[in-house]
């Protein structure tokens, strides 16, 4: 029996072929996977006690991807009712454009409210405390038109307890009771000391008061020789 030899080693240089390319194909998949994961930003929202410890509550952005994120912008899913039962500094409702970046590892730090705030409602029937809400992030990554949206909900029940979160903190105590002292003041001194050109201000004549003092005195006439007193 003669065998083809030549068929034979072409048939086995095809499959080979075959199989190097299978594995080439396989490996650039993987390296690209590997440069996509090495570049692939993601964006999470949080809450952070301020570092300073005035008791304010920071809402965070943090990349805690591989890569920068670009274009990033956010929203807030709240209940409009229940959100405007506390003072929140943040202007929550407003529009605003795209951050241009948030680099690999970086942070976005802005203050949201005084901790106290938040726990201090002006109507206790609404709720006791800021209900839990969303933040919806969005974000791209580099060289890529494709938007990344994620979704964090945050809760400020978890600060419950902490001290200069909940409670206020030492610097506002001290400023309140500097603003009581002055209100006093001011009251006490605008009760008891009238401005001269003020229309209650009354002026006091002190010729008027010598000379009723002088006619209140009984006046006696010279006395005689004689004469008994």
């Amino acid at each position: 029996m003669n065998l083809d030899w030549a068929a034979i080693g072409a048939v086995v240089g095809g499959f080979s072929t075959l199989i190097y390319t299978g594995f080439t194909y396989a490996l650039l998949r993987e390296n690209r996977a590997l440069r996509k994961a090495g570049s692939e930003p993601r964006v999470v929202a949080h809450f952070e006690p301020h570092p300073a410890g005035n008791g304010a509550l920071q809402i965070v952005l943090s990349n805690v991807g591989t890569g920068p994120a670009m274009d990033v912008s956010y929203s807030f899913e709240y209940d409009s009712n229940d959100f405007k039962n506390y003072n929140i500094l943040l202007k929550y409702d407003a529009e605003r454009s795209a951050i241009t970046m948030i680099g690999q590892g970086e942070k976005l730090r802005f203050i949201f409210a005084t901790g106290f705030d938040l726990f201090n409602p002006r109507n206790p029937k609404i709720s006791s405390h800021l209900a839990p809400f969303h933040i919806k992030v969005n974000w791209q990554s580099i060289g890529s038109t494709k938007a990344v949206s994620k979704k964090y909900l945050l809760d400020v029940s978890a600060y419950v307890g902490l001290p200069g979160v909940v409670e206020k903190p030492p610097m506002v105590k001290v400023a309140d009771e500097l603003e009581s002292i002055k209100k006093y003041i001011s009251k006490l001194t605008s009760s008891t000391i009238l401005r001269p050109d003020s229309p209650d201000a009354e002026i006091l004549d002190t010729t008027s008061l010598e000379q009723s003092s002088r006619s209140s005195k009984p006046i006696h006439s010279p006395r005689a020789p004689g004469e008994p007193r």
